[in-house]
């Protein structure tokens, strides 16, 4: 019997080697998860409207929550047996993101109050917990600092995993913009996929810097339109296509500069290597 070719995993690979060349094709579907998760449960809510007035409104939310959450951590989870592969960082920051949120929300959740404390961290600090004690190693630690060290492009893709709670936050009071939020959901997706199949570091960080930038442009043209002209409650006076492209241009030059942050880890290197280039030389 011939012996089947298995492409290895990330878990399989040493860690000298992880972080070169493009990741397997089940890597790069497993990191699309934070990305399709909310078009998959967008387009999900919509066949199931006919049966909404048969179904208290909290329901659809909790399910949706649950869904997101339950994947999120089984996310986490594998990945911390596998010692923080490529596909996971997604994940982190996308829970990150919705932790540290919680971390300061006060309000109503679930027609409940809630405010904020540290127990928000529980289910994150649990799953690394069992994952340590699953793998009864500190190795994963090791493996996740020197990763990143060697492809500082990883911290850039834990940050491109928040960009779908950016983009509903910024969508947030736009009425009908379900089909758009959908489409740029796609587009990161498509931008993930490229980056975990990318062979190189820079092209890696080029594919994230372009699937965020071209989502942004459809969101900052869409809401430029959306907005100009009207007034909505609360509002001293109609808005404008210009003041709408002044506030979407800003928040998004914030977020391209938390994405190429990580970049700096990169100029670190180049500064604490040139004696020894100088030496050589």
């Amino acid at each position: 019997m011939r012996p089947v070719n298995r492409q290895p995993s990330d878990s399989d690979t040493p860690i000298t080697n992880r972080t070169q060349g493009p990741n397997s094709w089940e890597g790069a579907i497993l990191a699309l998860g934070p990305f399709l998760v909310l078009p998959v449960i967008f387009t999900a809510m919509l066949f199931l409207l006919p049966v909404q007035n048969y179904v208290n409104n909290t329901v659809y939310a909790k399910a949706f929550i649950f869904a997101i959450a339950g994947m999120l951590l089984i996310g986490l989870f594998v990945s911390v047996i596998k010692s923080f592969p490529r596909w996971s960082f997604p994940y982190w920051g996308f829970t990150l993101l919705v932790t540290f949120y919680l971390l300061n929300f006060t309000g109503t959740m679930f027609g409940d109050p809630f405010r904020g404390s540290w127990l928000v961290w529980l289910p994150v600090l649990t799953v690394i917990a069992i994952g340590l004690l699953w793998r009864r190693s500190l190795q994963p630690v090791y493996s996740l600092f020197h990763s990143i060290w060697q492809d500082w492009t990883l911290l850039s893709f834990a940050i491109y995993g928040t960009l779908p709670l950016v983009f509903m936050a910024a969508y947030d009071e736009v009425h009908d913009s379900l089909p758009f939020e959908i489409l740029i959901m796609v587009i990161l997706a498509a931008g993930a996929l490229l980056y975990m199949r990318s062979r190189d570091i820079w092209p890696r960080f080029a594919y994230l810097l372009t699937g965020f930038s071209l989502g942004w442009i459809i969101l900052m043209v869409h809401q430029g339109i959306y907005w100009n002209g009207r007034q909505e409650f609360g509002m001293g006076s109609p808005a404008t296509w210009a003041g709408t492209l002044n506030w979407t241009s800003r928040l998004g030059a914030i977020v391209l500069l938390y994405l190429a942050a990580p970049l700096l880890i990169w100029v670190f290197q180049k500064v604490i290597n040139y004696p020894r280039r100088v030496k050589t030389a």
